[in-house]
């Protein structure tokens, strides 16, 4: 059985993709801005199994 992982993120503002959307760029070249935040975040690497993170505050226990 195929698994598949489909990672989202919206701001409150309702910014889900940049300008530059195609069926080759899906996110609009922003994908690394939106999540930023979520991969300096210790729980976020220990939930996928791996080494990383940076630091571990509410945004981490979010993730826990």
């Amino acid at each position: 059985m195929n698994k598949i992982i489909f990672d989202g993120a919206i701001s409150l503002d309702g910014f889900f993709a940049g300008d530059n959307r195609s069926p080759d760029n899906p996110m609009g070249g922003v994908s690394g801005e939106i999540h930023k935040w979520m991969f300096k975040q210790k729980a976020f690497w220990k939930h996928i199994k791996m080494e990383g993170g940076e630091e571990y505050g509410e945004d981490s226990k979010l993730i826990d």
